[in-house]
C-alpha cells in the first residue's frame, strides 16, 4: 500500500523515477487493494500539470483505467480510476481532453452517475462538463460531438434523473448541463389537435418533452479540487 500522498512538487521527481511502468504492472495484478492504490497514485499524478498528465498519456495508462471502470472491480477501485481520469479533464489541455474522449472515457464516466457516492457523482458531472466545453468549441456552432457521445452512453437520461437528486449541488449541476448543452423540445400531440381556426385553452394543450443537443455552450475551464 502506498503510505504517503504524492505532493505536487514531488510529482515530476516520481515520474522521472519511472514510477508509471511500475504502476502499470500493479494495475494488472489480481490483488484488488493493490490495484486500488495504484489508481489512487495515478490520480495524484493526473492532478498535476499538463506535462505530467501527458506523461500518463504517453505511457498508455488511461486505457487501463477505462478497463478497470468497465470491469467487475469493486467500487472503491473503480472510483479511484474515475478520479484519475477526472483530474486529467480538469487540468488537461483541449487536445488531452479530446484524447480522453477518443479512447472511450465518456461512457464509463456516465455509468458513475448512478452510484450512491455524492462526491464522485458531483465531480463526474463537472468532468463531463469539461468534455462538453471542449466539444462546444470544436463544434463551432454545430452539434457538440460530446453531447452526442453522452446521449449514446445513456448519460443524458441519467443527468435528467439527477435533477431530482437530494443533493443540491448535484441537481443544480445536472440542470445546468441540460440547460447549456441539451435543450428541451416540446411537441404537441396530434391527438390533441383542434379544428382549424379554433384556439386551444390551457386545458386542451398536451405536450411531450424531448431532449436534443444544444449548440450553445460556455468557455473552456475545469473544476478545482
Amino acid at each position: 500500500m502506498f503510505a504517503v500522498e504524492i505532493t505536487k512538487p514531488a510529482t515530476q521527481v516520481v515520474i522521472n523515477c519511472s514510477v508509471l511502468p511500475s504502476l502499470i504492472t500493479i494495475l494488472a495484478t489480481p490483488h484488488e487493494n493493490l490495484r486500488k492504490e495504484a489508481c489512487w497514485a495515478i490520480s495524484n499524478i493526473t492532478a498535476g500539470n499538463r506535462v505530467q498528465i501527458q506523461a500518463v498519456i504517453d505511457c498508455n495508462v488511461f486505457p487501463l483505467l477505462i478497463d478497470i471502470m468497465n470491469s467487475g472491480s469493486v467500487f472503491k477501485t473503480r472510483k479511484e480510476a474515475a478520479w484519475a481520469i477526472l483530474n486529467a479533464t480538469s487540468g488537461g489541455t483541449r487536445q488531452q481532453i479530446r484524447y480522453l474522449a477518443s479512447i472511450g472515457c465518456i461512457k464509463p464516466l456516465c455509468d458513475m452517475l448512478t452510484v450512491q457516492d455524492s462526491r464522485i457523482v458531483t465531480i463526474t458531472l463537472e468532468g463531463l462538463e469539461n468534455f462538453l466545453k471542449v466539444g462546444q468549441i470544436d463544434a463551432g456552432g454545430a452539434v457538440n460531438p460530446y453531447s452526442l457521445l453522452i446521449e449514446e452512453a445513456y448519460g443524458l437520461s441519467k443527468i435528467e434523473d439527477l435533477q431530482s437528486h437530494e443533493n443540491e449541488q448535484i441537481y443544480c449541476l445536472a440542470g445546468k448541463l441540460i440547460d447549456m448543452y441539451f435543450e428541451v423540445e416540446e411537441t404537441v400531440s396530434s391527438s390533441d389537435a383542434l379544428p382549424q381556426g379554433q384556439v386551444a385553452g390551457p386545458e386542451h394543450v398536451s405536450s411531450s418533452m424531448n431532449f436534443v443537443v444544444n449548440s450553445n455552450g460556455t468557455p473552456e475551464g475545469g473544476f478545482k479540487f
